[in-house]
């Protein structure tokens, strides 16, 4: 506080709730910074050191107030006057960059770039160090528990024959048969299968190593070189673990959009956790292309022609057309065999 100011306003007294007009004055005394209420008929109520009075913190534009030590209380709407009192102090500095402005624009986009890279590259990091951390035995139950939910709401028990299972049964572990040892030993590797009508010919593989394949796709499906390109790609999704880091990453966004958005409310937070817990289901782009390229290769060791899969894509791609991949979490049926004529030319002639 510099030259001497006034302020109008309302002032308390002590033990008393009724409000009465009155002024508050500031003076140099001493070297001190002094301030005064001024009743209407000029009458002092009240003096004080402005380092012996409370000064309430900024909060929007409520009215300001100032608590003398007899608990006598001085009320103003006169902000900028006010600001003279405290304009220096750590709360009155935190009011101003909370006011809107270029400033708190800035400060707004440098969380949302910060939180878009947080998702972009940091739940991936913190996805990984949860798998590293995460027990055998606790994968094995995900597994449990999201088949348990699977056979609930869309799935019923298989009506394939022994013939057809036993089919794929032989494909599965000669394919199996060429994964590296440490890698068969350090899962639960399992194929099962289900009737699943509204899916379709499909495959999916859980975190553990239990590969479920449907009825539509062993039927639709006779050729054992697209069988095994299938199973090797589910396979690749198990080793390389992308099931467990799709969910981990899904529950961090969860978790990041807790933080930004605060409470997020009970429907909200079912959308999140549960939508994301079924979004970890796929794969993206990424991971299905590593994927494909693990498939391949395990296909290829296992003595079946790699071109299988490519053979999938062409008969889906007739089937249910090209998906437009900027739409998808997948490359498009076009691009994946593409992808996947390019990484044939480079395997080992057998």
């Amino acid at each position: 506080m510099s030259d001497p100011f006034s302020l109008t306003g309302y002032v308390y007294l002590r033990g008393s709730s009724r409000r009465t007009d009155a002024r508050l004055d500031s003076a140099q005394h001493d070297g001190l910074a002094w301030v005064r209420i001024i009743a209407t008929d000029e009458e002092e109520l009240a003096r004080s050191p402005v380092s012996e009075v409370q000064i309430d913190a900024a909060l929007g534009r409520t009215p300001r107030k100032l608590t003398f030590a007899d608990g006598t209380v001085f009320e103003t709407s006169d902000h900028a006057g006010f600001a003279q009192l405290d304009g220096n102090s750590r709360g009155a500095r935190l009011h101003r960059l909370e006011r809107f402005g270029p400033h708190l624009i800035g400060f707004t986009f440098a969380c949302l770039a910060g939180a878009y890279l947080l998702w972009r590259y940091g739940l991936d990091i913190l996805a990984a160090m949860a798998v590293a951390m995460t027990p055998a035995v606790v994968v094995e139950q995900i597994d449990r528990g999201t088949l348990q939910t699977i056979d609930y709401v869309m799935a019923e028990p298989s009506r394939l024959n022994e013939a057809e299972k036993d089919r794929a049964r032989v494909i599965y572990e000669r394919v199996i048969a060429v994964l590296p040892e440490e890698e068969r030993n350090a899962r639960d590797f399992t194929l099962l299968f289900r009737d699943m009508p509204s899916v379709g010919p499909n495959a999916f593989a859980l975190p553990s190593g239990t590969m479920v394949m449907t009825d539509d796709l062993i039927r639709s499906f006779a050729n054992e070189n697209v069988i095994a390109g299938i199973l090797g790609h589910e396979i690749g999704h198990v080793v390389e673990e992308h099931g467990l880091r799709r969910l981990y990453r899904s529950l961090g966004a969860y978790i990041l959009v807790a933080l930004l958005a605060g409470d997020t409310g009970p429907l909200m937070e079912d959308l999140l956790l549960e939508g994301n817990a079924l979004l970890a289901l796929s794969y993206g782009r990424k991971q299905e292309t590593s994927a494909d390229e693990f498939g391949l290769t395990l296909s290829h060791r296992a003595g079946y022609d790699p071109g299988g899969l490519k053979q999938l894509f062409e008969e889906l791609s007739d089937m249910m057309g090209d998906d437009i991949q900027w739409m998808s979490s997948h490359p498009s049926h076009e691009n994946r065999i593409k992808a996947i004529d390019t990484f044939i030319d480079g395997l080992p002639v057998r």
